[in-house]
């Protein structure tokens, strides 16, 4: 991706959103179609769901770059338990039929929207960001834009692990 502005942060977390990408990519056409129903270490979710949930933090990362640059803060009235309910069963739903096209198009899609928000990100932006409650160690406190950007590779990195455990049999059965 060729930045126009020449801003080295943003074409730093292009690089970084296009190999977490390709890491994806290739994590999931390692995996068997018959293991995507087999148990994770996360009680809530199969191999399948979580594939699914890796896109789902890309989906919704651009309304978060949205808030954050219109210094808007995050609904405070929504509590943590309701947040992790809606997650769990968003992932359980969208994950409920998983083939290996379907899994790479949710990343896909949600990956193309989530680089349209990064290029739309101005250099003197990167350290803006707001407050986020504790609803994901990895995404609590301050959060720049910077950090958000940085998110999705951190969190394939959590789940491409679990998913590997599983999928090896090291996982639950």
């Amino acid at each position: 991706m060729n930045w126009q502005n020449g801003d080295e942060m943003g074409e730093a977390l292009a690089q970084e959103l296009e190999a977490t990408r390709a890491a994806f990519h290739q994590l999931l056409q390692s995996i068997p179609a018959g293991r995507f129903n087999a148990p994770t270490p996360n009680p809530a979710w199969n191999v399948g769901q979580m594939l699914f949930h890796m896109s789902v933090a890309l989906k919704f990362l651009p309304a978060d770059v949205a808030l954050i640059r219109r210094s808007r803060q995050l609904p405070r009235f929504f509590p943590a338990f309701l947040f992790h309910w809606l997650n769990k069963q968003y992932t359980r739903w969208g994950g409920r039929r998983p083939t290996h096209a379907y899994l790479a198009a949710q990343y896909d899609k949600a990956h193309a929207l989530t680089l349209a928000a990064l290029r739309r990100v101005a250099a003197d932006e990167w350290q803006k960001g707001m407050s986020y409650p504790g609803w994901d160690p990895m995404l609590s406190g301050f959060v720049s834009l910077e950090t958000l950007f940085h998110y999705p590779a951190r969190h394939f990195q959590a789940h491409a692990a679990e998913i590997e455990e599983a999928v090896t049999g090291g996982g639950k059965q």
